[in-house]
Parts: structure tokens; C-alpha cells; sequence
């Protein structure tokens, strides 16, 4: 397995996989991430440093993006999401491998921190942490510890509310 920063042409690989990831019991539907990546793909807060895809033999098995949103209209903040690891590939390392790349990638470019929302057990692991307990506030209250912080510089992390990039919608 090899991990690199994406490039346009693993977007149809991207998309397969986000779409074996995502789909329910009808493959024929296409899942609402798919249509979600690729307008983080075309957004202001994309940035090709942070999405990274896991590969095997050239082919794309797994990728996670974090993409520039704001807190209070002024800061930005990365926030994370999604990650996505093929169907078969899930539970062998890949996600883990692409989830350390992205804080290393984050940390090396000096960014303060990177939110998501996410299961608080699965992510804990990867150092997040509750983010109202560092003073971020997600868009949604309902979201609870669900939105979560992982800090690489305390002392520029800002504080204020979230709001992730456009094609999120909140």
C-alpha cells in the first residue's frame, strides 16, 4: 500500500470507492458523498495538499480530504471528512495509514488543528478530542462531542464557531 497526495486522475478511482463505501443495499443509487466529494474537489477550501488517497498496484483503495473552512468567518480551520476505505480493503490499515498521513501533512504545514465529525470512539485513537471542550463550537449544537478538535499548535488554535466548507451546507 502506498500513500500520496491525490491527483486528478485518481478522481474515478476516488469516486468508486467513496461510492462502494457509502452505498447501502442499492448499488444502483448513488450515495450523497460521492456528489459531496466532488464539489470539495471544485470549492474555495480545497487544497490538493490535504487529500490523500492509499493505493494498491496503482489503484486508488482509499482517500480522506480535509478542505479550509472557517471559524467565526475569519480563521480557517481545516475539517476533515470524509474518509473513505474500499469495502474489501476496510480493517486492514488503511484508513489508519491515510488518517496519521493527514496530521502529518497538517502538522508539517503548520496548521493549528483539524476538526471532524466522527464516531468519538473510532476517532479518539487518532488523537481527537471533544472540540467545545477547546472552545469550537460546531455549526449544528446537535453534534454534540461528535465534532471533534485534533490540535498541532495550542496556541494559534482559535476559538469560535465552525463552519465547514460550502459544500457542506452548514
Amino acid at each position: 500500500m502506498q500513500i500520496r497526495q491525490e491527483v486528478f486522475d485518481d478522481r474515478a478511482g476516488i469516486y468508486a470507492v467513496t461510492h462502494a463505501a457509502f452505498s447501502k443495499d442499492d448499488h444502483l443509487v448513488e450515495p450523497m458523498e460521492v456528489g459531496l466529494v466532488q464539489q470539495l474537489f471544485e470549492c474555495d477550501g480545497y487544497s490538493p495538499t490535504f487529500s490523500l488517497v492509499a493505493t494498491n498496484d496503482k489503484t486508488v483503495i482509499a482517500h480522506v480530504i480535509a478542505t479550509w473552512g472557517t471559524i467565526d468567518g475569519k480563521h480557517k480551520l481545516l475539517g476533515l471528512g470524509p474518509l473513505v476505505v474500499a469495502p474489501e480493503f476496510q480493517s486492514k490499515g488503511a484508513g489508519t495509514a491515510l488518517m496519521q498521513a493527514i496530521a502529518d501533512r497538517a502538522e508539517s504545514e503548520h496548521v493549528a488543528g483539524i476538526v471532524l465529525l466522527g464516531d468519538t470512539g473510532y476517532y479518539k485513537r487518532f488523537g481527537y478530542e471533544p472540540a467545545m471542550a477547546r472552545g469550537i463550537f460546531p455549526s449544528e449544537p446537535a453534534w454534540g462531542d461528535n465534532f471533534m478538535v485534533r490540535v498541532f499548535n495550542e496556541r494559534a488554535l482559535p476559538t469560535g464557531r465552525y463552519r465547514y466548507a460550502a459544500p457542506y451546507g452548514c
